[in-house]
């Protein structure tokens, strides 16, 4: 089997600090992230949505509890059910909030956390959810459906980063690349954007390393057909995946 030699999109500073742990393993990694991350105007509104009492307040991402504890100034986390849809969020979420966090057994993603029995019966329950702007609506549009009153707060979004695709492209083949990291369909989308379309079936060739199977299932509709889940995201995870 040919040893990875992968190129870590995540976010600055996290694509960097696994790229480094990856390499001091003995695993080959190139750090590049894609996106950056900058407050909406929604950021300074938080006062104001979360005095609103909510049965439950359920993060979506690491980003969504860094976010919001920054927007809070040291002010307490309100009472609530908490809920996250990962491991590396629950982990955030509880240090921020002081409070226990559910978290799904198995399934981190948004239909992991629907098939949780605490967000089966929601008739009249007022929940918040917390993300960056966009993403998927299948959470919400689910949660409404099971009778739950449902608001977002969504203190940051996602930006392209300007890169010369280019450029990058022919240092990613001088390196050997042959494995991409890719946490969200965004990101997918993203690298996608990057390369030329003179690369774009070198790019096809890559093996796509991603979390969860919704994000494998549209690589392979944009044309990859190497791919593999990851246990996970956190770095941890990623690490002992390529100790094998």
């Amino acid at each position: 089997m040919k040893k990875a030699r992968l190129l870590v999109t995540r976010f600055a500073p996290h694509a960097q600090r696994l790229t480094d742990l990856l390499n001091a393993q003995g695993t080959v990694a190139f750090a590049q992230p894609l996106l950056t991350i900058q407050k909406t105007a929604e950021f300074n509104q938080v006062s104001k949505v979360l005095a609103k009492n909510y049965d439950y307040i359920i993060a979506v991402s690491p980003n969504a509890v860094d976010y919001t504890d920054q927007a809070l100034a040291g002010l307490n986390w309100p009472q609530s059910e908490y809920l996250a849809v990962g491991k590396a969020t629950q982990v955030k979420l509880k240090a921020a909030t002081a409070q226990n966090v559910v978290v799904p057994e198995k399934c981190f993603d948004s239909e992991g956390l629907l098939d949780l029995p605490l967000l089966s019966a929601l008739q009249g329950k007022r929940i918040l959810i917390l993300r960056g702007t966009g993403g998927r609506e299948l959470l919400c549009d689910t949660l409404r459906q099971r009778g739950a009153i449902v608001d977002y707060y969504q203190p940051y979004q996602r930006v392209a980063i300007a890169l010369c695709g280019d450029i990058l492209t022919k240092e990613w083949q001088q390196q050997n690349i042959n494995g991409a990291i890719i946490s969200s369909i965004e990101l997918l989308e993203r690298l996608m954007a990057v390369v030329p379309p003179a690369a774009q079936s070198w790019l096809k060739s890559l093996t796509i390393y991603a979390p969860s199977e919704r994000i494998l299932d549209q690589a392979k509709r944009w044309g990859w057909s190497n791919t593999k889940v990851l246990p996970g995201i956190s770095d941890h995870q990623v690490i002992d995946y390529f100790k094998h």
